[in-house]
Parts: C-alpha cells; structure tokens; sequence
C-alpha cells in the first residue's frame, strides 16, 4: 500500500473563518490549509509551534481548511478549535482526544503550561471548553486514546503498537506483516489489542481515502491474507478506523 495509509490525526468537518481583525493575527502553516490564529499575549512563535505540531500529527492538511486560535491566560494557554458542533455532538471520543491533545502540548510544545482547549464556531464563539486534565495522557474514559499506552516498535515504514496481547502474539504479526511488505512506500500504522478472544488489528486511514472504493478493496484484500497467513484458526478482526481509532470498516473472520 502507497502513503494513502499513512496515520492522519484529521479533524473532521472543520471549518474556514471569515476574515475579521478581533480574531488575532493570523499565520498560514505552509503545505496545508491551516491558519493559526494568536492573541492576548501568545506570540507568532507560539502560533507557529502549534501549526507545526498539529500538521506534523496530521490534524491540519492540504484537503480541508482549519482555524486555531492560540491565546494567553497569565502564565497557561487557551487554544480554539473551530469544530462542527454536529459532529462533536454525534461522535464518541472528541473530548477525550481533545484532552490528550491538552496534555501533549503542555509537554511538547509550553514546558509543561497548562492548555486549555475549546472548540468553537467560525466566530470563534466557544460552544465546548476542555480544561487541562493531566490524567489524559493514561487513557482517557471519554475515549481518547494515547500512545504512550501502548508498546510500540518501528519495523521499515510501519509503526506497530500493541496492548492487552502478549509478546509471542505480536511479533507473531510484526513478522508477517514485516515479511510480506504489504505496508511498504509509505508511513503507516497499526495498532493490534484483544477483545476476549479475538485479536483486533486497527488501522488509521486517511480522511480523504475512508469511503473510497479501490482504498476498501484492498483493505479487504490485506484483511483476509493476515488472516489466511496468521490467524487460520483464531478469531480476528482487521478495522479501518479514523484519528481516534474509531471503527469505520470492520473486516471480522
């Protein structure tokens, strides 16, 4: 599979604000359609630091157009997120991977400053505040996820993570997938847990690539060969899934 495969963090159903002078000076992060926004003492720095995180995560990119704005609270950070407020409402997960988007750039990005996160109208009107939560970086209840929960290991292209399975299990499917170079000519990621008895494989895709009929085919092909070559006579499951790892596609056998 070519970089359609690569893990994107997206963020869905974003939207474009119009311009207006009350919402800070704005900043372009180049090679997407992202603009960052600051104010209230956040600088151009701290601006660029966040676009720069965000498109190296893949939440900004060249197919839809997103807003942030990054603002100052005394000594801590507020980011706004210009968010479908439909989706939000209709979706599992938001808030939890919003949270661990909070922790993440107090540790990478602000030396461990709190961040605040709100997701907001293209008027930047707040319509969800998500405060700092320094237990989402463990896993959130809401259902964000975060990879320090999992083992992980780096073979050629493929970022493999791995919880609630043992260590033969694994490498079991490291190797196969490893050997067989169905992953290579591009970054991807899987991620491999266990539901009982059956072991399930999740694989992030791309947003622009999710209902796409030749990108469902093959998924269905790779699905049913790890299958014929690892898991004979186990139950397992192959799961396309979004940013959050939610199950878009389940392939089960």
């Amino acid at each position: 599979m070519k970089n359609i495969f690569s893990f994107v963090a997206v963020s869905v159903a974003c939207l474009v604000l119009l311009s207006c002078s009350n919402y800070g000076k704005k900043i372009n992060i180049e090679g997407t359609k992202g603009e960052i926004y600051y104010k209230d003492g956040a600088t151009e720095n701290d601006a660029k630091k966040v676009g720069d995180f965000l498109k190296a995560d893949g939440f900004i990119g060249n197919v839809k157009g997103a807003s942030v704005q990054v603002s100052k609270q005394a000594d801590d950070y507020l980011l706004r997120f210009v968010y479908d407020k439909d989706y939000y409402e209709k979706t599992p997960g938001i808030e939890g991977f919003f949270k661990d988007y909070g922790v993440r750039m107090s540790k990478e990005l602000f030396s461990g400053r709190r961040v605040d996160i709100s997701l907001a109208d293209k008027y930047f009107k707040d319509f969800k505040s998500i405060p700092y939560d320094s237990n989402a970086a463990k896993g959130s209840p809401g259902g964000g996820f975060t990879k320090d929960d999992f083992n992980h290991e780096t073979v050629g292209d493929v970022n493999f993570y791995w919880k609630d399975i043992s260590s033969d299990e694994s490498k079991t499917i490291i190797n196969y997938i490893s050997q067989n170079g169905t992953f290579s000519g591009g970054t991807a990621e899987i991620y491999m847990t266990k539901q009982g008895d059956r072991i399930v494989l999740k694989f992030p895709v791309k947003e622009e690539y999710q209902n796409d009929a030749a990108t469902i085919a093959q998924v269905e092909k790779v699905s049913k060969e790890i299958k014929d070559n690892v898991f004979a006579n186990e139950p397992y499951s192959f799961q396309m899934t979004d940013a959050q790892l939610s199950s878009l596609r389940s392939f089960d056998y």
